[in-house]
């Protein structure tokens, strides 16, 4: 051996210690890739999840940390593997795989594997696991659970996601504000996902779709990762014709027969796109085809809480009139962003919100004149649609029932 051969190995060793350092603090592994890609352990800078099921196929997302020829995705049925694809990870570290050709009203099961291994979330020591979603149509009534505000990643949220996990749902929709304070965690945008919404709600992610409004605190400037905030690259679009300048901000989805408006209130504030989407959503409304309509969005028309009284007046002014004039085919419209619980009733239309999703909770002010129910605690939705009513009850950290209501459509 070369006299020289020790030293040169110290030096190659330090390197690599000093690369391993530096993929370590979340500042540089967030601005430069190439630390992630040294680390010899791969990891979900997004875990896989379910966006959105039809009769025949399942949109499974997942983004890995370094970049891999070796990603599989294992569909499974009651234990036997039914179908594996190869995934080309070289490129693209974010992937968006459609599984096709599946049967209707069934369960499977998918696991991402790298290296035939699972890997663990960024930020977490387990592997993620498999995660299993069941294709449409869903047998009546559908049942889905909703909250929103719940970003700061606190043990109320927590204590919630696991009512909602326990809830047998058919899918979650998360109402806006997913994660708060994005410049915590020395602003790792991955790590504060990981610990505020993608962890938290684990056991929910790993067994039904999810969809998500914007609020407004996803769009601060501190939320922006290569230009674009963090929850566009979370929920990429799954509708190609709805997806304005590349983004997710309003989205439409179908379940059985009931249409779901995923609507974006921040055109009324910071993001552009107020007529584009107001264009489409007159074109959804004007669709009569449907059992019935709920749409979905973070800022409400009005509230009673204390706070942010006044924050919806520009959506009253635009939405209202729309919502109004199609009350026979809206079934509910929900909302977040004040942090309590109500239910309106107003011009033939049902609102609801919910912005409960945290120990962060408002104090209830002046009531509006056509609230029905206003409670100031943390909570969660359970939504039932059936055939020719819908069902909507709030439950509290305990699992305490707090309000349930029902109507015709």
């Amino acid at each position: 051996m070369s006299i020289y051969a020790r030293p040169l190995m110290k030096r190659r060793d330090f390197m690599k210690s000093l690369v391993a350092l530096a993929a370590s603090y979340p500042f540089l592994r967030r601005f430069n890739p190439i630390f992630a890609q040294s680390q010899t352990t791969q990891q979900f800078f997004i875990p896989p999840t379910t966006l959105h099921v039809t009769e025949n196929s399942a949109m499974l997302y997942f983004r890995l940390s370094a970049y891999t020829d070796d990603v599989e995705v294992i569909i499974t049925q009651d234990g036997i593997e039914v179908e594996r694809v190869p995934v080309d990870a070289t490129k693209q570290l974010r992937q968006l795989v459609t599984i096709e050709n599946l049967d209707k009203s069934t369960i499977y099961q998918a696991e991402i594997l790298v290296g035939g291994q699972s890997p663990s979330l960024v930020g977490q020591g387990e592997a993620w696991g498999s995660i299993s979603f069941r294709t449409q149509p869903y047998e009546w009534p559908i049942r889905f659970a909703a909250l929103g505000d719940s970003g700061f990643g606190d043990a109320v949220t927590l204590r919630l996601a696991e009512h909602i996990a326990q809830a047998d749902i058919d899918f979650f929709i998360h109402l806006g504000d997913v994660v708060y304070n994005s410049d915590e965690n020395d602003n790792d945008l991955w790590l504060n996902w990981a610990l505020k919404y993608y962890g938290p709600f684990r056991n929910v992610l790993c067994q039904t779709p999810h969809y998500v409004a914007v609020g407004n605190h996803d769009r601060e400037g501190t939320t922006l990762l290569d230009g674009q905030s963090f929850i566009y690259w979370a929920f990429p679009p799954y509708n190609a014709d709805e997806a304005f300048e590349g983004r997710r901000q309003w989205s439409s989805f179908v379940v059985n027969d009931v249409q779901f408006l995923s609507l974006d209130s921040q055109v009324f504030y910071t993001d552009p796109g107020r007529a584009e989407q107001n264009q489409w959503l007159d074109e959804r409304l004007a669709d009569t085809k449907f059992r019935t309509t709920i749409p979905f969005f973070h800022i409400p028309l009005w509230t009673s809480s204390s706070v942010h009284r006044e924050d919806g007046l520009p959506v009253e002014g635009d939405w209202y009139r729309r919502f109004t004039n199609a009350s026979n085919q809206i079934g509910l419209v929900m909302a977040a962003h004040a942090h309590l619980y109500e239910r309106l009733f107003l011009d033939g239309v049902h609102y609801i919100t919910s912005g409960g999703g945290s120990q962060s909770i408002y104090a209830i002010g002046e009531k509006v004149a056509w609230s029905q129910k206003a409670l100031s605690l943390a909570h969660y939705l359970l939504v039932e649609i059936h055939q020719d009513k819908i069902i909507v009850m709030a439950y509290d950290v305990n699992h305490t029932l707090l309000d349930r209501a029902e109507w015709e459509i």
